[in-house]
């Protein structure tokens, strides 16, 4: 079965980094790496396409730094409230949601998660930003990244 999700992990990064894209705005587009800290320490990646000028979806994939969690892969969904609150470049802030598939290092102890999560970025140029992003459910935690805009 691990098999089978480590098949599907390469799949969905392989058609994330192919240029396909559902949309031509700002929000898509973007590879988001993070630093996640608190009980839950990782390193996770999404990589958004934009589906509505306030809306992206992303395939996303979690390691954890230590713990029996080694793997998580999912998707995400986030809505930009940039254009409601009126913002103007180089800032973004957005809320969504994220779902996907634990994989355990025990036997028999993958687990589904849910989690909701906030972020903002600043974006210092066309292809690089800052984000920070904090999060709540069954493996969310704050943590600090960098977008690359594509």
């Amino acid at each position: 079965m691990k098999n089978f999700y480590t098949l599907l992990l390469v799949a969905g990064l392989f058609l994330a980094v192919s240029g396909t894209s559902f949309a031509q705005e700002n929000h898509g587009n973007a590879l988001n790496v993070f630093v996640k800290f608190g009980d839950n320490s990782s390193i996770s990646a999404n990589y958004e396409f934009q589906v509505h000028p306030d809306i992206t979806v992303s395939p996303e994939a979690r390691i954890w730094f230590s713990g029996k969690n080694n793997l998580a892969i999912g998707a995400r969904g986030d809505y930009y409230f940039d254009r409601l609150f009126k913002l103007a470049e180089p800032w973004d802030i957005w809320g969504g949601v994220d779902a996907g598939f634990i994989i355990s290092g025990d036997d028999d102890k993958d687990d589904f998660s849910l989690n909701l999560h906030a972020g903002a970025e600043y974006k210092f140029n066309d292809m690089w930003g800052l984000i920070l992003e904090i999060g709540g459910g069954k493996t969310a935690s704050g943590g600090i990244g960098v977008g690359i805009h594509f």
